[in-house]
C-alpha cells in the first residue's frame, strides 16, 4: 500500500466537483499527457506533487486531495473544454480526513478517522465523494422536472385542460426521458468498488463512507421521484391524444358542414 505522510498527526482535504453527465476518460488522458498513475474503465488518478492525487470519474466527477485550489481550478477547466460547451450546472462537496496515527478507522459527518492514510483508502473516499456531488446534481434536475410536472398539474386542477402548448409538453416529456436514461446509464455509480472484495478494512470503511452520504437511500428517492413522473407523463399524454382526437372530430364536423353549405348552395342558385 502507498502510504502518506504518516508522520504524525494532519488534515487533508477532498475537493469534489461534478462536470458533465461523461466524461470520455482517453481523451481526458490524452489532454493531460497520458500521465495516469492508474487507470480502468471507470476512473482515472493522477499524483500532483509530492502527496496530493486528483481523480476523474467516466461518469462526470472530479476529486481532489491534498491540491490546492489554484491548481484544482486549471486542470477543471482543462478538463471542462474536453466537453465543448459549459456545463449545466457545477454541483461540488468537501470532505476531511484526519491522521491519527494508530486510531482504528471510521467515517462521520463531517470527516474521516484515519489510522494510517493510504492510497487504497483516499481512493474509497474520493470514490464516495464524487458519488455523493453525482447524486446531487441528478437531485437538482429531478426535482426541477418534479417542480414542472407540479405546475402542469395544478393548470389542469384550476383550469381543467392543458394550458402548455403541444411542442412545449413534448420537450418536457424528452426532459423526463432523457434524465431517466441518464440516472439508469449511470446505475454502476453504486458499485462495489473491486477493492473491497478481498480487504475487509477497505469494505468497512466504503459502507461507512456510503451509509454517511446516504448514496443508496438518496438513489431509492431519485428513482421513486422519476417514477411518479413517469406516471404524471403516461397521463399528460392520454389527455394530448384526448385533444388531438377532439380537434380531429371537429375538423371532420366543420369540412362536413361546409360540404352541407355547398350542395345547399348548388341546389338553390345554381339548379
Amino acid at each position: 500500500m502507498t502510504e502518506i505522510g504518516q508522520s504524525s498527526s494532519r488534515r487533508f482535504f477532498f475537493h469534489a466537483y461534478h462536470l458533465a453527465e461523461t466524461l470520455k476518460l482517453k481523451e481526458v488522458d490524452r489532454l493531460l499527457g497520458g500521465a495516469a498513475k492508474a487507470q480502468s474503465s471507470s476512473k482515472l488518478v493522477y499524483q500532483e506533487g509530492e502527496d496530493g492525487y486528483f481523480f476523474v470519474y467516466r461518469f462526470g466527477s472530479l476529486v481532489f486531495f491534498n491540491v490546492d485550489t489554484k491548481r484544482q481550478g486549471e486542470i477543471m477547466e482543462s478538463v471542462r473544454a474536453l466537453t465543448g460547451h459549459e456545463p449545466e450546472m457545477i454541483t461540488s462537496e468537501e470532505f476531511t480526513a484526519e491522521l491519527l496515527p494508530g486510531a482504528k478507522n471510521e467515517v462521520g459527518f463531517e470527516r474521516a478517522i484515519l489510522g494510517s492514510v493510504t492510497l487504497e483508502c483516499v481512493d474509497l473516499l474520493a470514490l464516495t465523494v464524487a458519488q455523493s456531488t453525482a447524486l446531487e446534481y441528478f437531485e437538482i434536475k429531478v426535482d426541477d422536472l418534479v417542480r414542472r410536472a407540479g405546475a402542469i398539474g395544478r393548470s389542469l386542477r384550476d383550469k381543467g385542460r392543458l394550458v402548455m402548448r403541444a411542442g412545449e409538453i413534448k420537450r418536457f416529456i424528452g426532459r423526463c426521458m432523457s434524465a431517466k436514461q441518464d440516472l439508469v446509464a449511470s446505475l454502476y455509480l453504486l458499485d462495489k468498488p473491486d477493492e473491497t472484495w478481498n480487504d475487509e478494512e477497505l469494505d468497512a470503511l466504503y459502507r461507512e463512507a456510503s451509509d454517511i452520504f446516504e448514496l443508496r437511500d438518496r438513489y431509492r428517492t431519485l428513482d421513486y421521484k422519476l417514477r411518479m413522473i413517469q406516471e404524471n407523463l403516461e397521463l399528460i399524454s392520454e389527455l394530448m391524444q384526448h385533444r388531438n382526437a377532439n380537434s380531429l372530430e371537429l375538423a371532420i364536423i366543420v369540412l362536413i358542414a361546409v360540404e352541407v353549405v355547398l350542395f345547399v348552395l348548388q341546389i338553390f342558385f345554381l339548379g
